[in-house]
C-alpha cells in the first residue's frame, strides 16, 4: 500500500498557497465584483433621475430668488410661488404677480444644482407633488375676478385689461374701453398682475 502524500497531510501545497487564504481571496474578489455592479447600478439609477428632471421640478423646488431672462430681453424677478408644466408664477419685490411661460424663458439664474428628482422636491415612494402650488394659465387668469391684468405677447404686444372669459385655449380681455380682446394662451409670453412696475431690463 502506498504511503500517503504529506501534502495531504496538512502540509502547504505545491504552490505555498493555504487553502483558507485561497477562499479569502476568492470571497474578496466576489465582494468586489459585488460591489461594482452595486455602484454601477446607483450610477445608472442616478443619471435616469437627472434625465427625468424638467425645468418645472427645477422651478418647484427653487429656495431663494431666481430672475428669468425672456425672450423679449426684459429680465423678471422673484420668488417662485406656483408653477405647472407651462407656467411659472414669480412675485417680485412690489408683490406683482408674474405668470410667465416657460417657453418664453431664455435663462433663469438662481436655481440650485440638481443632482436628482428626489433633491428637487419630489417626495418618498414616488410622489410627485410639488413644493409650491401647481398653476396653469386658466388657473391664473380666472383666479380673482375683476382685477384688471397686463398681458405681455410673444410679439411684444401688449394688453390691459380683465380676463372676461378664459377658454382651454384663449382668453377674452375687456378694456378700460368696453372693447374686447380675444388672444390665444399659447400667444402669451406672461401676465402681470398687481403691483405693475416697469420692467427692469
Amino acid at each position: 500500500m502506498p504511503a500517503p502524500d504529506e501534502n495531504l497531510l496538512g502540509r502547504p501545497n505545491a504552490g505555498g498557497i493555504e487553502p483558507d487564504h485561497l477562499l479569502a481571496e476568492a470571497a474578496a474578489s466576489l465582494q468586489s465584483d459585488i460591489d461594482a455592479d452595486v455602484l454601477a447600478e446607483a450610477a445608472h439609477i442616478l443619471t435616469a433621475e437627472r434625465v427625468a428632471l424638467s425645468l418645472a421640478d427645477r422651478l418647484g423646488a427653487a429656495p431663494n430668488p431666481v430672475t428669468m431672462t425672456l425672450r423679449s430681453g426684459c429680465r423678471i424677478e422673484g420668488t417662485v410661488d406656483r408653477r405647472g408644466d407651462d407656467v411659472v408664477v414669480l412675485v417680485d419685490r412690489y408683490g406683482a404677480e408674474h405668470c410667465i411661460a416657460l417657453a418664453s424663458a431664455v435663462t433663469i439664474r438662481g436655481l440650485r444644482p440638481a443632482l436628482s428628482a428626489s433633491e428637487q422636491g419630489t417626495q418618498p415612494g414616488g410622489d410627485h407633488r410639488p413644493r409650491v402650488a401647481s398653476v396653469s394659465w386658466g388657473m391664473f387668469l380666472r383666479a380673482e375676478s375683476g382685477i384688471d391684468v397686463r398681458l405681455v405677447l410673444v410679439d411684444g404686444t401688449e394688453l390691459f385689461g380683465s380676463p372676461a372669459l378664459v377658454g382651454a385655449d384663449h382668453v377674452d380681455i375687456l378694456g378700460a374701453d368696453g372693447d374686447v380682446t380675444t388672444c390665444a394662451l399659447v400667444s402669451i409670453s406672461r401676465a402681470v398682475r398687481r403691483g405693475w412696475m416697469p420692467d427692469r431690463r
